[in-house]
């Protein structure tokens, strides 16, 4: 009798999945209190204040991070939610198109957050 290993595609992919949501949430974590103490340490937080604390290159980078550490942590949590709830054969094309949207969405406010982003000078 020979042992043939079966192969599972895609075995792996929820541990990936639940490390990417984790590593996204320890960024975010600790970018929040260090936005806070920024922001709370300015001298003013008018328009003028709002951009001396957006001007300097680490935070606009570490900024979108945070933006898309927060897109990505919510597609893997919605992802998983229509798949917990639209697994039925009939509800295949509802999923589909909720996946489509949805990832039309997020990549506009990354782009969007880009954009912001970048126009301070």
């Amino acid at each position: 009798m020979s042992s043939v290993a079966k192969s599972v595609g895609g075995a792996h992919r929820g541990l990936d999945m639940w490390l990417a949501q984790r590593a996204s949430a320890v960024y975010m974590a600790l970018f929040l209190p260090v936005f806070l103490f920024c922001a709370v340490s300015a001298p003013s937080l008018d328009y003028a204040g709002w951009r001396a604390l957006f001007l300097p290159l680490g935070m606009k980078v570490a900024a979108l991070l945070f933006v898309a550490a927060t897109l990505a942590h919510a597609w893997i949590g919605l992802r998983e939610i229509f798949i917990d709830y639209l697994h039925c054969p009939r509800c295949t094309m509802l999923r589909l198109s909720l996946y489509f949207a949805v990832a039309v969405l997020y990549l506009a406010c990354l782009v969007w957050a880009v954009d912001i982003l970048w126009s301070v000078k």
